[in-house]
């Protein structure tokens, strides 16, 4: 199957500079110290200047040390916008409820696995990158298997069953044996998404679980393991790689 194209999340260094070119750039820090210079200009009042410099800096200062405004950078830089429904854009709100469990819970972990390394004194490029790349598999996984539970719950087998048995009664054996080999297909189906949904969650468990050794790293602020967690993680994203191909649901 072919991979998505690369999405690299950025490193703290170029959110840094992503914060300061927003705070350097506002509209409002703008505006302000550049009508403090027309004042200096118009009145004749070169110290006036110097005020505008200072009103600049200090707006800048405050954009840049501003909680809210960091998040929004933050966003912008992490390809979150308002109203978007997270990486791929597959909202979960469509998926069926055991589906979207597991992908909201991807995603929650995928979330505070970057506060952590965001929060650490290491970079942990790597592992924040190959979480990424988990997730969005993830993602594709969920898709897939929401087609085939789409496909299962239009299915009545009870029904179909039912007609088995009455056909059987009635000697037709031949096309009993034909709504015998469609309730087969289906039980092969449902038995397909059911260990989806368990693959899914054992997936998540393992994410938990590197999530945990990652902050033991961070909190001793030890880079040696970050390999191991990346290959760890890479290891859960085949995982799901090969779940996806599985899948696979009528047309």
């Amino acid at each position: 199957m072919p991979r998505p194209p690369d999405r690299r999340p950025p490193t703290r260094s170029e959110l840094q500079r992503a914060l300061a070119v927003h705070a350097l750039s506002r509209p409002v820090t703008l505006t302000v110290s550049a009508a403090v210079a027309v004042a200096a200009i118009v009145l004749g009042a070169p110290w006036l200047l110097v005020i505008a410099l200072i009103v600049y800096a200090g707006l800048a200062a405050l954009t840049f040390f501003d909680e809210a405004e960091a998040e929004r950078v933050g966003d912008a830089a992490y390809g979150r916008r308002q109203g978007t429904v997270g990486p791929g854009n597959v909202d979960a709100g469509t998926l069926a409820p055991e589906i979207r469990a597991q992908l909201d819970a991807a995603r929650a972990e995928q979330a505070v696995i970057v506060r952590t390394i965001t929060e650490s004194d290491l970079s942990f490029a790597d592992v924040r990158d190959e979480v990424a790349e988990l997730v969005t598999a993830l993602e594709g996984a969920a898709s897939r298997a929401q087609r085939l539970h789409a496909y299962l719950v239009t299915q009545d087998r009870a029904a179909l069953r039912a007609r088995i048995a009455q056909l059987q009664r009635g000697g037709d054996d031949a096309t009993a044996a034909a709504l015998r080999g469609q309730d087969t297909e289906l039980g092969r189906l449902d038995g397909m998404l059911r260990s989806a949904h368990g693959e899914m969650e054992q997936v998540n468990a393992s994410l938990r679980t590197v999530h945990a050794r990652l902050v033991g790293l961070a909190v001793s602020s030890q880079a040696s393991g970050e390999a191991e967690l990346v290959g760890d993680v890479r290891e859960l994203r085949e995982r799901v790689d090969v779940l996806t191909e599985g899948l696979e649901a009528p047309a």
